[in-house]
């Protein structure tokens, strides 16, 4: 059957509601068959109705009395006949319906029917979640922020009556299913056009492998953001051409070599992502020796840097063994980290930096604490495992913190919520600090320390006029946009920064020659970002901006052109 949880119902209440047809019709029988006296002692039978009427108010124990006449002493003892018949097959009938109503099949069905209709009903783009955990609900209302919907799915009804709670919830369908089952995948919309992207960022690697081979099968133009540190599964995950991979081990790595070569790309970075804003401190790593406790996949990632830069540098960690190379040249040490004769031995008092990189919260904040003592002026990087403990290492002084629930949280709302952004962060990360830092002085000039970010897409939609005016086949340039609309003989302090078009990324556009479907992201405050969305949506602001003089109605053009 196509309702579930109808068929659950029928299915177990089948025999309770047989046992009640059973009672009652043999009660029924013998209420007709068992002779009565009217009131004139003439001697008749209850019909089928009257018979009915009368084991229905007794079997529920509402009793309104003897009808229609007063009954003989063999009437009355198959009433009490009834009476047990009838009563017990209802409390059986009633135990059952109570058991169906708390059956975890039939909620579950219920669920899953409620949920599919709330999936089918949505019409605009959305996305599917997979798992509650902090990274997802962070990355849930930024996406719910920039306008797009999202779909919720947890194999823990705990975490969706936690979820429930949530101040967002009403407006994301959510449903309790293994999302490794393709079933499960199909009954969130997968198989809908407007389904863009699911995002898998569990912490068992080969669930997100999984996810990313049945999404290839399933429909292969949704997107998978999915979380990977091990290089089997990244490159398994990568080989379905319609991933996205997540590993926060390799993205800190490459902050940590731009903080090397181009520190201000961090402050623009930071801008970007609303952790900072361009009035924040250049993030100079000190040079000369690193010690780093903890050689997993996060100290693996950092090796290459490293080397790449020619720094001096000893990994210290208790579990695992280095490359054969790295103990012969004295680079690895086997033992406790946070151990002051092994920090000793390591070289701490003489070294710049310390990088506490265990998988354990607690030890590396003891590492950051012990290594303080033993060299004062030794730099700090920490990296935080959960966001359970971030308090605690915000009061621990660490110059450098490398959250790994924040990266994932910033890097997927970025990627599906606002990916002008990410396409701007992708073209200047390897940009040279001299670049860097004249952007952020230009932008701290003209805009001061917070400027705002906005994204305008050439077509009717967001920007009718200039879409107009382009189809026309007049030529226009970006630098339109940035008149004032108070004298459009000065800039409205706008800075373009990027332009998508098709496959190409114009980076900082300066006399660019607009195009249709352009995409455009600038840096702005409010001022300038109201004439810019003036400029293209209002064929009057639009004329201005571009000629200089007034554009006169349609109506006077035809009366004027008439005297001429």
């Amino acid at each position: 059957m196509s309702n579930n949880a109808l068929w659950i119902i029928l299915q177990r209440l089948r025999t309770p509601l047989l046992v009640i047809i059973v009672t009652y019709s043999i009660s029924i029988l013998g209420m007709v068959l068992i002779p009565g006296l009217d009131d004139k002692g003439a001697e008749y039978h209850l019909s089928f109705f009257d018979a009915f009427y009368f084991i229905s108010y007794t079997a529920s124990t509402i009793g309104f009395g003897e009808t229609p006449y007063e009954f003989t002493y063999e009437q009355r003892l198959w009433v009490l006949v009834c009476i047990y018949l009838t009563v017990v097959g209802w409390f059986y009938g009633l135990g059952a319906l109570v058991s169906v109503v708390s059956d975890k099949t039939l909620k579950f069905e219920i669920m899953r029917g409620r949920f599919r209709k709330q999936v089918q009903s949505i019409k605009g783009d959305f996305i599917i979640v997979l798992g509650y955990s902090y990274v997802n609900i962070e990355v849930i209302q930024k996406l719910l922020e920039s306008g797009i919907k999202v779909v919720l799915i947890d194999e823990n009804e705990d975490n969706i009556n936690h979820f429930m709670l949530e101040d967002f919830s009403r407006s994301v369908p959510v449903m309790v299913g293994n999302a490794l089952i393709t079933e499960t995948l199909e009954d969130a919309g997968i198989r809908k056009e407007n389904c863009k992207a699911i995002i898998s960022l569990f912490s068992k690697e080969e669930k997100n492998l999984r996810i990313s081979v049945l999404t290839k099968f399933l429909n292969s133009n949704v997107k998978v953001v999915a979380k990977s540190t091990l290089y089997e599964t990244t490159t398994s995950i990568l080989d379905t051409d319609i991933a996205k991979v997540q590993n926060p081990f390799d993205i800190f790595a490459k902050r940590l070599d731009i903080a090397l070569t181009s520190p201000h790309i961090l402050i623009l970075e930071n801008w970007i992502y609303e952790n900072a804003d361009l009035s924040d401190k250049a993030l100079f790593l000190p040079r000369g020796k690193y010690i780093i406790c903890g050689y997993g996949r996060f100290g693996q990632a950092l090796q290459s840097k490293f080397e790449k830069h020619g720094i001096d540098y000893v990994f210290i960690d208790e579990n695992r063994m280095a490359k054969r190379e790295m103990i012969e040249n004295e680079q690895f040490l086997r033992a406790n980290a946070d151990d002051k004769e092994i920090l000793c031995e390591a070289g701490i008092r003489e070294a710049s930096c310390i990088i506490a990189g265990t998988q354990n919260d607690i030890d590396n904040i003891s590492i950051m604490i012990t290594a303080k003592k033993l060299n004062p002026d030794i730099y700090l990087i920490a990296r935080e495992n959960t966001m359970k403990e971030v308090s605690i290492f915000q009061a621990a002084s660490i110059d450098w913190l490398f959250m790994i629930e924040r990266i994932l949280i910033n890097k997927t709302a970025m990627f599906l919520a606002n990916p002008l952004k990410h396409r701007f962060l992708k073209a200047i990360i390897y940009k040279d600090e001299i670049w860097a830092k004249s952007l952020v002085k230009m932008l701290h000039s003209q805009l001061g320390s917070k400027p705002i970010l906005m994204s305008l897409k050439i077509n009717e939609q967001e920007a009718f006029a200039l879409s107009r005016e382009l189809k026309s086949g007049t030529e226009v340039k970006i630098d339109v946009l940035l008149r004032s609309l108070h004298n459009r003989e000065i800039s409205n302090g706008a800075v373009p920064l990027l332009i998508h078009r098709n496959d190409e990324e114009i980076l900082l556009p300066a006399d660019t020659i607009l195009e249709s479907n352009d995409h455009i992201l600038f840096a702005c405050d409010e001022e300038s970002k109201e004439e810019i969305e003036l400029i293209a949506s209002n064929i009057y602001e639009l004329h201005y901006a571009q000629y200089g003089k007034e554009k006169q109605s349609w109506i006077l053009e035809k009366l004027f052109g008439r005297l001429l």
